[in-house]
């Protein structure tokens, strides 16, 4: 039982306790999917930590009652947030709470109400810091909770308890990656594979996963590339005390989204072509209107459902639904007034899937798992259409077809005309800070004429691995023109950052190109063979130069073409100069262009 005194001194903690909320974003978007609350001042309220105000209550018998008026609090400040209703509340839920004396379901569901909230609104984060991987007791938790309609994410996942059969069995609607394994994932292959495997294991039993944590725009991209659904940490924002102003979306992650989205863009037409748009079914429909959607829809095999505001809930199978009809009493008991409103009896689990999601991504939800119906895709956290096996197989066709014909054949690059269809885009695009870069190998007749043009290739391959290892960190473009000419295009990064990583590629080339001579060449620093005009010369060893353009800010007007003729005088002083770089401003309004400078 709860002591009186003990519950009057816990209203007191309450009552200087306070919650900040950080958002949880699409990654493909920035598109705002909800916030997380978390307690703060606790430390005014007397404790050292957040885990020993709940201990602290565990041990005196007053976790429920004290997790109850956190809750309040928690969900009377979301109510308060612009758009609150078409928001997600992620509340961290101590699961010792269900082992209370003094537990009662039902109250979160009257906060919820009183607050004008869905209950769907709600994500109660159940921590694999404490022990959940009993699967019964786990399993137990979620049937509590959704069988009253909540949401279930498991927090901090890799970083406790939890076993894989407790994830199958209970099959939670998010997980969240532990801090631990984002921290460095763009420069830690591990970390990265652990993270591929379980978001591809949590598209399997259709969860979503949140990235936590991320601090970095590196980290950032490499969780987006590695098809994480959600993204939340310092990098996209702080937690804040404040109400926000706005809560449809982050602008910074939008733009940084909109600058990484080129490969996306491609897929996402070819998906949009082939999606099937299927009518979806309210959760409030009668069961009995089912079969008259299967029936006026003979062709459908599948039909999602999506909750009052259109958000998908998962999928009711016609195979399933006329089985269960067919059975004796079947259509008697689908007509009584009591199962009526029942249609969760026939709903499952689908994976779910942003619109924006590549392709490869997509592909590898469905290989992860056999008899899979589909993906649900989604636009802004909305339903759009299903994506099929058989559709997903003719998209991914398609994609193959569109990419062999725009990519070089030995670097698997994009090519010229895929360059310039990304350079119409990227140029008409307003940015303060954009710059392309073209770069050209020195004196690679002569090598190509004393090696081969097998050794030829393994060094444009070379010069294309080290391109990927440098510009991928910034979400740099690169494609291959042709030959031993590269072009290469960034409009998310400061000048000097854009120097940096050009001279870097040199460096690296000039460091790793040296093994590709015989022992005496390398030695004296020279070949000797004949050049362009056929005269016997001495050659230094293969070497890059590298022109940048800086692109006025603000203007759309400007294009390749422009560029090019730019990029041909820079590259001809660059290749006379020690550095092997030269830099000019592009400037269409000025006689004279370019303001060349030698790096």
């Amino acid at each position: 039982m709860t002591h009186p005194v003990m519950l009057r001194n816990w209203q007191q903690v309450v009552e200087k306790v306070d919650f900040a909320f950080q958002p949880i974003v699409s990654p493909h978007t920035g598109h705002v999917f909800g916030y997380e609350a978390l307690l703060r001042r606790w430390e005014e309220a007397g404790f050292t930590s957040i885990q020993a105000l709940f201990d602290t209550a565990w041990d005196t018998g007053n976790l429920h009652s004290v997790d109850m008026m956190l809750r309040a609090k928690a969900i009377e400040k979301f109510a308060r947030f612009p758009g609150a209703k078409r928001l997600k509340l992620f509340y961290n839920f101590d699961n010792r709470v269900v082992k209370t004396e003094d537990y009662q379901p039902g109250q979160t569901a009257a906060l919820l109400s009183e607050a004008g909230l869905e209950r769907d609104t709600i994500f109660l984060e159940i921590s694999e810091r404490h022990d959940i991987s009993n699967a019964g007791y786990l399993k137990d938790i979620l049937v509590r909770y959704r069988s009253q309609g909540f949401k279930i994410a498991i927090d901090d996942y890799g970083s406790g308890f939890a076993q894989l059969r407790a994830l199958y069995e209970c099959e939670p609607d998010i997980i969240k990656i532990d801090r631990f394994f984002i921290d460095g994932i763009d420069r830690d292959r591990r970390k990265e594979l652990f993270v591929t495997q379980i978001t591809a294991f949590a598209h399997m039993i259709a969860a979503q996963v949140v990235a936590e944590g991320v601090e970095t725009r590196e980290e950032f991209l490499c969780c987006r590339r590695l098809g994480c659904d959600l993204v939340q940490g310092f990098f996209i924002a702080r937690p804040a005390l404040e109400i926000p102003e706005q809560t449809d979306i982050v602008s910074s992650t939008a733009d940084i989204a909109a600058d990484s989205r080129r490969q996306s863009d491609r897929d996402d037409d070819v998906v949009r072509s082939y999606l099937l748009e299927t009518p979806a079914l309210p959760i409030d429909i009668n069961p009995v209107d089912i079969l008259s959607y299967f029936q006026q829809n003979p062709d459908i095999s599948l039909v999602p459902v999506v909750n009052q505001d259109g958000e998908p809930l998962g999928i009711v199978r016609d195979s399933e639904f006329k089985a269960f009809i067919y059975t004796p009493f079947g259509r008697e008991l689908l007509q009584n007034p009591a199962n009526r409103a029942n249609i969760k009896r026939f709903l499952r689990r689908c994976p779910i899937a942003d619109i924006r999601t590549s392709l490869s991504e997509l592909l590898e939800t469905f290989v992860a798992t056999e008899a899979l119906d589909g993906v649900i895709l989604t636009e802004n956290g909305l339903y759009l259409g299903v994506l099929d096996q058989s559709a997903l197989l003719r998209a991914v066709n398609e994609r193959n077809t569109l990419n062999a014909r725009d990519e070089n054949p030995l670097t698997r690059l994009p090519g010229n005309s895929a360059i310039y269809r990304y350079a119409a885009r990227a140029l008409a695009e307003p940015r303060r800070r954009r710059f392309a870069v073209y770069f050209d190998f020195d004196n690679f007749k002569p090598f190509n004429d004393r090696y081969g043009f097998r050794q030829g290739d393994r060094a444009i391959l070379l010069f294309k691995d080290i391109l990927g290892k440098v510009l991928s960190q910034n979400d740099w473009f690169v494609g291959h023109i042709g030959g031993d000419d590269f072009f290469a295009y960034v409009q998310s990064i400061d000048f000097e950052e854009a120097v940096a990583a050009v001279q870097r590629v040199q460096a690296m080339f000039d460091a790793q190109i040296k093994s590709f001579y015989d022992p005496d060449t390398r030695e004296s620093g020279y070949l000797t063979g004949k050049g362009r005009d056929g005269k016997q010369a001495r050659f230094d060893l293969m070497s890059v130069s590298a022109a940048m353009i800086r692109i006025p800010a603000e203007r759309t007007d400007i294009t390749l073409d422009h560029i090019s003729v730019e990029a041909a005088k820079l590259k001809a002083l660059a290749k006379t100069s020690q550095g092997r770089f030269a830099t000019g401003i592009y400037d269409p309004d000025s006689n004279d262009a370019s303001e060349p400078k030698l790096l």
